[in-house]
């Protein structure tokens, strides 16, 4: 093992093989076969000791969670080739996480995806990213997701998240900046609840487009409907488009591995 794997929980590196995750991991003791209580291989390797939420994770749920940690964006499917496990394994290990209060699921469509809790990225070491905004988890997930799939358009040269829109502290979910130089505003919405006050925070801005973006089909088709019959000013309903989640992850395949 070489020396990064000694610094492993106090710099956390996003290169760091799975392979490396200590072997106070493992369901049992590497040295007698027994079962590993909280300090057995940490303290022989120099290791801070493990968190007390991750005392017990069985073997694969820990993979899961590092996998989980590095590749934030993967689908079900990428993340059980990557890690080579049964698809069993992988649901057994889902469970266990979510008894353990360390994962939560969601879907853009027909994709399905795992999110580290709060409680989860704490027992890493590692900041949790979706605590800098007052949204929940899930929509914050889809917030980061939706600017990692923008920034990898080669149409735009900046891509922004919580971009201010003016003085009163309005801001857009996902901003970027066109070749041009132009501007676009991306909405992420799970219900129909805010979208008109969502939409009216453009009017007096120079975003020349507006992009709703919803997890599914059948969510975007009511937000397009919801707007559409508000009765909003016709320049403003111009600059509006109506995306699914689905369409942007056709638009970027090659990140199919991630």
């Amino acid at each position: 093992m070489n020396s990064d794997s000694n610094n492993i929980w106090v710099n956390i590196k996003d290169w760091h093989p799975l392979t490396e995750i200590p072997p106070c991991y493992q369901d049992t003791c590497p040295e007698n076969g027994a079962t590993c209580d909280s300090y057995c291989a940490a303290n022989k390797a120099g290791l801070p000791p493990v968190h007390h939420r991750l005392q017990g994770v069985g073997a694969v749920l820990m993979e899961l969670l590092w996998d989980a940690r590095v590749y934030r964006y993967s689908s079900a499917s990428t993340r059980i080739r990557r890690l080579q496990i049964s698809a069993r394994a992988y649901e057994k290990a889902k469970r266990e996480g979510y008894e353990k209060g360390l994962l939560i699921e969601t879907s853009n469509g027909q994709t399905t995806y795992l999110i580290l809790t709060e409680k989860a990225w704490e027992a890493l070491n590692t900041p949790c990213p979706y605590t800098k905004r007052n949204l929940s988890i899930q929509h914050s997930f889809r917030v980061d997701l939706l600017q990692f799939l923008l920034s990898h358009d080669p149409c735009y040269q900046k891509v922004f998240i919580e971009y201010p829109l003016d003085q009163k502290g309005s801001t857009a979910d996902v901003a970027t900046l066109r070749r041009d130089g132009s501007k676009e505003g991306w909405e992420v919405t799970i219900s129909t609840t805010n979208v008109i006050s969502n939409l009216l925070k453009y009017e007096k801005t120079n975003f020349i487009k507006i992009v709703f973006v919803a997890p599914d089909y059948k969510l975007k088709e009511a937000v397009k409907a919801t707007v559409l019959g508000a009765g909003l000013n016709s320049d403003l309903l111009a600059r509006v488009e109506f995306r699914h989640f689905s369409q942007l992850l056709q638009q970027q395949r090659r990140l199919s591995l991630y």
